[in-house]
Order: C-alpha cells, then sequence, then structure tokens
C-alpha cells in the first residue's frame, strides 16, 4: 500500500489509467480515420450505446457512458446533423427524446467495432485472457467503489492531486 513517503504520481493508478485511456481513445481515432470511417472519438461514446441497445434517452446515453448530460446532447446534435441518429419523442413522456440509430450508423457498426476489438487486442498484447478477464474484473471493481462513494465535490476547485 502506498504512503506518503512512496508515492509517486509517476506510477501512480489514476495517472497511468488516465495515459491507458488517452492513449487508446488516440488508437482508436487513428483507426476510425485510416478505415475512414467518418466518425470521432465522440461518436463513437454514443454509437457504441446505441448499439448495445437502440432507444435510449439521452439521460441514459449519459448515465452509461459516464459523460454529462449536456456534452451528450452537444454530442447527439452532431450525430442527427449527420444523420447517424433521429431524434423520437417517448410515447409516454414527451418531453424525453429516445435516440435511434439511423441506417447509416447500423452498416457501420461492425467496422468500427473491428477497429475498437483491434485496438484492445494491441492493449491487451502479452497478457492470457485469464488476466484480461482479472484486469477487466478488478478495475469494474475500482469503478463500482468509487461509484459507491460518490463524488463528494461538484465543482472545479476539488484537488486532485492524488490522481
Amino acid at each position: 500500500m502506498e504512503t506518503i513517503e512512496t508515492f509517486n504520481v509517476n506510477d501512480s493508478f489514476g495517472l497511468l489509467l488516465g495515459r491507458t485511456s488517452k492513449l487508446m481513445a488516440e488508437h482508436l481515432q487513428r483507426r476510425f480515420v485510416t478505415a475512414d470511417l467518418g466518425i470521432t472519438m465522440s461518436h463513437w461514446i454514443i454509437l457504441a450505446q446505441l448499439w448495445h441497445e437502440d432507444g435510449l434517452s439521452q439521460q441514459e446515453i449519459s448515465r452509461r457512458s459516464g459523460v454529462a448530460k449536456p456534452n451528450v446532447t452537444t454530442m447527439v446534435d452532431a450525430l442527427e446533423e449527420e444523420s447517424y441518429i433521429v431524434r423520437i419523442p417517448d410515447q409516454l413522456d414527451r418531453r424525453i427524446n429516445r435516440i435511434y440509430l439511423t441506417q447509416k450508423a447500423k452498416d457501420m457498426r461492425c467496422d468500427a467495432v473491428r477497429q475498437a476489438i483491434s485496438v484492445y487486442d494491441t492493449a491487451f498484447e502479452g497478457l492470457s485472457e485469464e488476466e484480461q478477464r482479472n484486469f477487466l474484473h478488478a478495475l469494474s471493481t475500482v469503478m463500482k467503489n468509487l461509484q459507491a462513494q460518490g463524488t463528494g465535490c461538484g465543482n472545479a476547485s476539488c484537488p486532485s492531486a492524488g490522481m
């Protein structure tokens, strides 16, 4: 366990996780460009949720993806403008829009997911399937632990040095 004396930010879990996430996003974005898919990482975040379950509300997409609601709105606006999705009012609650994939988005799913799998394969190179499962399980547990604690601070003055 880390102590104040042994803590090194450059080897810290938070920094390594952040750098890894950034590198994965950069690799995936580069693969999207190389494959001429015409989507960005922002597109991917929304489309991946809808490929998993079409017809989600923007609030559901926000909750599942961990992206703030205003950012989801901006991303959905862009996807709608580029004809990847359509908004349809919910039949029971007209205040809610359901987001549905267009055929254009459905047709690109296999190619986009193939690019993501390729990035995952690169990231997990040298790890056995069991090590991969254990890593993902541990990461999921860490995420659930943090979610259970809540953020405790919703403003920019919160300290982040422990990352």
